[in-house]
């Protein structure tokens, strides 16, 4: 009786899906399957009828799950067929930029490829319900209902341009937010180095359903950022550059949504499913050839619109982004070894706008450490300089006889000792020896007392007290955040110690 219930059931919910399954079968022209109109009503009556095998319990039914996984796999190739569907009839309006491949032609292809997929699944349900001894009431179906819509002309546009308050600062925000993306889209770039025979390999420990779903979202919100503020507005008239930011947004959200269902069919119905559960349960694709279209389509394309669209966003933050230029102090720990210019680094390339540094007459690089480091030279030479008149003035040393060359080493430490009670230079080594540090032939005690304190200062076992100031040129946002790191003790305390930085820089632990 439970068994009659349930066919009666699959034949009222059923209805409109099976008949679009005979048509899938029965009519010749894949331009009509491949529409928009008819894949979304695909999709809807796919997905109801998911919901009712599912609230009846057909997974755990070893008759009815086969058909439960056909029906799903209907479901997610009809969604991702739609969109690719729209990515076709889009991307001609994207004004996208040039990049390696022919993205439309490759494009066909997958859809060929999904098409089979349908056919493959749209078979195998009718013949499920024939063996189930199930008879539905097939309605014809009208070609002539399911047409693409054609784009003769446009409407005009009378819409009037909005004013949106700071639309240069959330342009700045939004292409530096796309830039910033490069590091949630590390899986983009694993993927460039895989080869075919690792494909299967690849998940999910390097390609995965929630590492895609994340991407996608950042994306997603890049593009309701772009509608909310900036669509409609002057800035947008003005500047053409902008509809193509907004149309690379578009595509790799599309694009990524497409890898995401595609992931997820694989990780839950392809990995998880054991076929020995049941002769019945249909591949509608091979695992090889979704991973094919996985990896060699969606996510190459995506990085490959994901890096043109860089430099475009470098070229809209530099012509937007508001100069200025503040002076700060220098690291107190060794000044800009490999921590302090680390931080520097991140935070110019955070904002991808270009910054120098100035000290004295020299200008540095400031978003390369190797570039910042050698700032420190300039900087060891003005310490030592800097040490040599506080040793000059010292009381202790004018007391000094400097005929008693045997004095000069104890002499070097009082006066270390003295200067380290005025905390003028910071001692790194609890106990420091000048044992084996004698003066050379024909040294003076003043040309002895500096090289000594130069080799302890190269060798970091003390350093200098300096009122040394640097000038950072560039981007008032990002001079902004070098301030507050300044201020923070460039992320170290006077000892090199590592110390917490403040919450305004928490993007620089990712």
């Amino acid at each position: 009786m439970v068994h009659e219930e349930f066919n009666k059931l699959i034949i009222t919910n059923g209805e409109r899906l099976f008949s679009l399954c005979h048509f899938v079968l029965n009519h010749n022209s894949k331009d009509i399957i491949l529409n928009r109109k008819f894949l979304g009503r695909l999709n809807i009556e796919a997905t109801w009828m998911q919901e009712t095998l599912d609230s009846y319990g057909s997974k755990n039914n070893s008759t009815w799950f086969p058909f439960r996984e056909a029906i799903a796999a209907l479901k997610l190739f009809s969604s991702i067929s739609y969109d690719v569907v729209h990515l076709k009839k889009a991307a001609p309006y994207y004004k996208l930029l040039s990049i390696k491949g022919e993205f439309v032609i490759e494009l066909d292809k997958i859809l060929d490829s999904f098409y089979l997929a349908i056919f493959s699944i749209s078979g195998f349900l009718l013949k499920f319900l024939k063996k189930q001894k199930i008879n539905i009431n097939l309605k014809p179906i009208d070609p002539g209902f399911f047409h693409e819509i054609q784009l003769d002309f446009q409407l005009d546009m009378t819409k009037s341009i909005r004013e949106i308050q700071e639309q240069e600062q959330t342009l700045v925000y939004l292409a530096t937010s796309f830039m910033n993306l490069g590091s949630d889209t590390e899986i983009l770039e694993c993927v460039k180095k895989l080869k075919k025979k690792d494909y299967s390999d690849c998940i999910p420990e390097i390609v995965s359903e929630e590492k895609l779903r994340l991407v996608k979202a950042q994306f997603h919100n890049l593009q309701s950022m772009y509608d909310t503020h900036l669509s409609k507005t002057f800035i947008e008239s003005s500047n053409s550059n902008l509809y193509v930011l907004r149309g690379h947004i578009s595509i790799i959200f599309h694009l990524l949504s497409s890898a995401t269902n595609l992931a997820h069919y694989y990780e839950r119905h392809m990995m998880t499913t054991k076929f020995s559960f049941s002769t019945d349960l249909i591949l509608p694709m091979s695992r090889k050839k979704l991973l094919s279209i996985l990896v060699e389509f969606f996510l190459h394309f995506t990085t490959l619109y994901f890096t043109a669209a860089r430099s475009l966003c470098q070229s809209i933050i530099s012509e937007y982004a508001e100069d200025g230029d503040i002076s700060v102090g220098i690291p107190n720990y060794r000044g800009f070894h490999v921590r302090p210019s680390t931080l520097i680094s991140k935070i110019i390339l955070h904002y991808g706008t270009e910054v120098k540094m100035k000290l004295g007459s020299a200008e540095y690089d400031a978003s390369s450490p190797l570039n910042l480091f050698r700032a420190n030279e300039k900087i060891n030479a003005e310490k030592r300089k800097y040490i040599s008149r506080h040793i000059n003035s010292d009381s202790l040393f004018r007391d000094f006889n400097p005929d008693d060359v045997s004095s000069w080493p104890k002499m070097l430490q009082l006066v270390i000792l003295d200067l380290m009670d005025k905390e003028e230079i910071i001692l790194y080594e609890k106990n420091l020896s000048l044992e084996g540090n004698v003066p050379e032939v024909g040294e003076s005690p003043e040309e002895f007392f500096k090289r000594i304190i130069t080799l302890f200062l190269a060798s970091g076992k003390i350093d200098i007290k300096s009122n040394l100031n640097v000038t950072f040129f560039g981007d008032k946002r990002v001079l902004n955040d070098l301030r507050i790191l300044a201020e923070d003790g460039y992320g170290e305390d006077k000892y090199g110690n590592n110390i917490m930085l403040p919450p305004e820089l928490a993007y620089l632990k990712r």
